[in-house]
């Protein structure tokens, strides 16, 4: 890719560096003396070099004009000046007087006598025996570094990436290179493909076991991507055979691995036996944690006594007329040491868990309220409010204390939670891993009760917990399935159940005796579409009392296409806020998004310090050069450059990333655009997330795709036949 602008200089000084992405804002002295800032991937280099740069000149509403560095190549000094800068900076050996001493003895040629003749560097005054020694130690570590940098730049590893190569490896990252190239997986950012390009350049063969059995583990590590726990065995080789290997040498290092343990392959889990071709592989580690999530809920389910309550008081407490039912999933859930709790949109799961929170509080019982998202907890913490004296709930993470330090939890077996129930809400995003840990934490006498929505979309996470748990039946579960008054005479639930059944929803106006809360709106134009949905944003939702930034979420199955997330945000942000507009003027390019004052943005990752959790949607209220301020409910976070690379445009977000959210307005695209994607729990999840207003954009073959293709992902997950077994 061409860029338009090109500058080179001499680096003066660094006034912000990120060394773990490789980000870094520098003073660049150009050709008229004059000094630029720059910023982009340059933390890697050092005081004195100069670069030449391509890339593009923004204004940055504080700190001015900069240049945005796209590409580079670094030069060695040209100046004495700067060679001693460099010197002082690249060497920690050398500091600034040592520096000047060596270039005024050697000049320009300085680099040249530390490569060729370091011995030289006797003639300094002041530097013999070991710091003459320790001198070129540190230039040639440098020298074999920056050929490694180049290396790895040839292959295209962003230099964040290639930095961390040689911090996980050290002397040892050029052998490995070399010699080990699929070992490089072991860096954050560099998977089996780039691994593979380069031990291919190297001259691997395309069927050497070591190439092989890293093509195992890729395609198993990356069906945990996909959902699933494991692949059948047919599927691995299919998959590994996809990279150009010899399907005898496939399945000869499948034997192998198997029998050396390093992967699982079983004829049989529980009652279940497969034949060879469909016989489950699993990675080592999944194989453990799924094995012990069955151990785990199958010990639990009998662990607890059962427990005398009196529901009719609690009911009196909670302010809650209960049925039958529902107060016996409120007895169920007080005698079994694991309950599930599921049922749809309107049912009272709600209603169940404030008199669930009642009886608990009769008996002197702790609970803990927790959920896979921060969003979601704060919304269990509403539901919740003044039962008993609850009002706090918290995210998994939170609740287990997730350290970042190791990526590991505080809570476990040997320091378990001090909670007499565990409550766990919207548990049909809790993935297989997160359950293991949850599981571990639990005292033992505690009782956990899963509540959740089955036929929503399952966990981004491997495994299809909750599902399994309930198809199992080796746990109790309340299952409610009546849709109260209330709720009955909202099209939302109506439209939500409906599509449950596998049936087409239904406009409102359509409906007589409901609630103007459901509408559908018809095109096939994937333009025409996207025109639509702006119109509705920024001509009816006003008129009904929403504001377009603050009440309204619009959902798409797909990131890619004109009607993915990228294609909307960029196009809702020109709309709704754009750069010359009463909010716009400030901005900040970080890659291809760009910020705004005023735009919604999306955090996709759980950041303790900064206490925003994956799924929390915020305001930008100011940006510069350094970052961004953002309120999240009332609260304002400032954005570094490092955590907004866990920041998207919330304008238009997946379906997938509102899960567990809800919003007082849902736009939901579905179109045939979204073939791929179009499923039944997809479109029940989106529908779902709103509160008081739903309007789907659609194609007729999208909608009739949508509801026809059973929600059922295609997961391989062996839990539940570990629970019957």
């Amino acid at each position: 890719m061409a860029y338009a602008d090109r500058i080179e200089g001499e680096l003066l000084r660094f006034t912000f560096k990120a060394p773990e992405r490789g980000f870094a804002v520098a003073r660049l002295k150009i050709a008229d003396a004059s000094e630029i800032t720059v910023v982009g991937a340059l933390a890697g280099l050092h005081e004195g070099q100069r670069i030449s740069a391509e890339g593009q000149w923004g204004m940055d509403a504080k700190f001015g004009k900069q240049f945005r560095v796209e590409t580079f190549l670094v030069e060695d000094p040209r100046t004495l000046r700067g060679m001693e800068k460099y010197l002082a900076s690249a060497l920690p050996g050398i500091g600034e007087e040592l520096a000047r001493r060596i270039v005024e003895h050697f000049g320009l040629d300085t680099l040249q006598i530390l490569a060729d003749a370091p011995e030289r560097l006797g003639e300094v005054q002041g530097i013999k025996g070991r710091t003459l020694e320790k001198i070129r130690e540190q230039f040639t570590e440098g020298l074999a570094e920056q050929e490694l940098m180049v290396m790895l730049r040839g292959f295209e590893l962003p230099p964040g990436t290639a930095q961390r190569v040689i911090e996980r490896f050290g002397k040892d990252a050029h052998a490995i290179v070399q010699r080990t190239p699929y070992r490089l997986t072991e860096v954050k950012g560099i998977g089996f493909r780039t691994a593979d390009q380069i031990a291919l350049s190297n001259g691997v063969a395309r069927d050497a076991p070591e190439r092989v059995a890293a093509a195992i583990q890729f395609v198993l590590e990356a069906c945990e991507d996909e959902g699933s726990c494991y692949l059948p065995e047919a599927v691995v080789v299919e998959r590994v055979c996809g990279f150009d290997v010899d399907v005898g040498a496939v399945r000869q290092q499948v034997d192998q691995l198997a029998g050396l343990g390093r992967i699982v392959r079983k004829d049989a889990i529980g009652t279940a036996v497969y034949p060879e071709r469909e016989r489950p592989i699993y990675r080592v580690q999944m194989d453990r944690i799924e094995a012990n999530v069955a151990r785990l809920l199958r010990a639990r389910v009998n662990a607890a006594a059962p427990l005398a309550v009196d529901i009719a008081a609690a009911q009196v407490t909670a302010g809650i007329e209960l049925s039958d039912v529902q107060g016996e999933a409120v007895r169920t859930a007080l005698t079994s040491g694991v309950t599930v709790l599921t049922g749809g949109p309107g049912t009272g799961k709600t209603t169940i868990v404030r008199v669930l929170l009642a009886a608990a509080k009769q008996r002197g019982l702790k609970v803990s309220l927790a959920s896979p998202t921060g969003r979601a907890a704060r919304r269990l913490a509403e539901s919740c409010a003044g039962v008993a004296g609850q009002t706090e709930a918290r995210t998994l993470h939170r609740l287990l204390e997730f350290n970042p330090m190791n990526g590991g939890f505080v809570r476990g077996q040997e320091k378990p939670l001090e909670a007499d129930i565990v409550l766990v809400d919207e548990a049909s995003m809790v993935d297989i891993r997160l359950m293991e840990s949850l599981l571990l934490a639990l005292g033992p006498r505690a009782r956990l009760v899963l509540v959740g929505d089955v036929d929503q979309l399952p966990s981004v996470g491997a495994g299809r917990v909750l599902a399994d748990i309930i198809r199992s039946d080796g746990v109790p579960v309340a299952r409610l399935t009546t849709i109260y008054r209330q709720a009955q005479e909202s099209s939302i639930v109506r439209n939500a159940w409906r599509v449950n059944q596998g049936e087409v929803p239904v406009s409102s106006e359509q409906e007589p005796g409901v609630a103007r809360d459901f509408f559908v709106l018809r095109q096939e134009d994937a333009e025409e579409a996207r025109a639509l949905l702006l119109r509705v944003i920024m001509e009816r939702l006003p008129k009904l009392g929403f504001d377009p930034i603050r009440d309204v979420q619009v959902l798409s199955p797909m990131h890619a296409g004109p009607l993915g997330t990228i294609a909307l945000n960029q196009a809702m942000q020109d709309a709704l806020n754009p750069r010359a507009g009463l909010l716009g003027g400030h901005e900040l390019a970080i890659g291809r998004k760009v910020f705004r004052a005023g735009d919604r943005i999306l955090q996709t990752k759980n950041d303790y310090e900064l206490d925003i959790f994956n799924g929390d949607v915020g305001r930008v209220v100011d940006v510069s050069a350094a970052g961004l301020s953002a309120d999240f409910d009332g609260r304002t976070v400032q954005l570094g450059l490092v955590p907004l690379e866990s920041v998207e445009h919330a304008y238009c977000i997946s379906i997938h990333k509102s899960q567990g959210s809800e919003y007082p307005a849902v736009i939901a695209i579905v179109h045939h655009s979204h073939f791929v994607m179009l499923r039944r729990n997809l479109l029940y999840t989106a529908m779902t997330r709103a509160r008081r207003f739903v309007c789907l954009i659609t194609s007729g073959r999208g909608l009739v795709t949508a509801v026809s293709r059973p929600g059922e992902d295609n997961r391989w997950t062996g839990l539940r036949e570990r629970l019957i077994g």
